[in-house]
C-alpha cells in the first residue's frame, strides 16, 4: 500500500515538473521589446566635388533594454543619387555581448530639424555572443546625422548623430 501511494504522488509531479521544463523553452522564444537611444559621431572622407557614394563610419553609446549601457559601431554606404545606405552594424551590450545586424535604410531630409538627415534603417539580425547567440529577426533604427561637420582632420569629416532603436528580439538567452 505504501509503494502505491508513492507512485501516485510522484506521477503528478514528475508531470508538473516535465510541463514546467517543456513550457520555458517556449517561453523564452517569445519576442520581447528592444529599445533605446544613442548619441555619438558618424566620419567620413572628404567628399570630392560630385561624389555620389559616402562611407559613414560612426560611433556611439547609449542605453538600451537588454543591452544596458551599450556602444555601437556602424558601417554603411550612402547612395547620394537615391538617399538610401546599406552595410553593417555591431551593437555591444554592457556585458560584452554581441548583436551584429545588416543595414538598410533610406533617407530623407526631415522638414522640422533643418540641418540633419534622417535614416530609417533596418537591422536584421546575423548573429550573436553570448545571450544573443542564435538571435534573429530586425529592428528599425532611426539615425539623425548632422549636415554640418563637427570637426575636419586630415581629410575626414566628423559630424554628430543621435538616434533610436525600437523593435522586438527574441528573449536574450533563448537560444541557449
Amino acid at each position: 500500500m505504501m509503494t502505491t501511494t508513492k507512485c501516485w504522488i510522484h506521477m503528478p509531479m514528475a508531470a508538473m515538473i516535465l510541463t514546467a521544463v517543456l513550457a520555458i523553452p517556449l517561453a523564452a522564444q517569445q519576442p520581447v521589446p528592444f529599445k533605446g537611444t544613442f548619441q555619438g559621431q558618424d566620419s567620413h572622407d572628404v567628399l570630392p566635388q560630385g561624389a555620389t557614394t559616402v562611407l559613414l563610419r560612426g560611433t556611439a553609446t547609449g542605453n538600451g533594454t537588454h543591452l544596458g549601457k551599450f556602444s555601437m559601431i556602424r558601417e554603411v554606404t550612402g547612395n547620394l543619387a537615391t538617399f538610401t545606405d546599406a552595410g553593417s552594424a555591431e551593437w555591444i551590450a554592457a556585458n560584452g555581448d554581441r548583436i551584429y545586424t545588416t543595414v538598410f535604410g533610406i533617407a530623407e531630409l526631415p522638414p522640422d530639424m533643418p540641418g540633419f538627415v534622417e535614416f530609417t534603417e533596418t537591422h536584421t539580425i546575423t548573429g550573436g555572443t553570448g545571450r544573443f547567440t542564435g538571435a534573429q529577426g530586425t529592428f528599425v533604427v532611426v539615425v539623425f546625422h548632422k549636415l554640418e561637420a563637427s570637426g575636419v582632420a586630415a581629410g575626414v569629416e566628423t559630424h554628430d548623430m543621435f538616434g533610436s532603436f525600437h523593435g522586438t528580439i527574441p528573449a536574450p538567452g533563448a537560444a541557449h
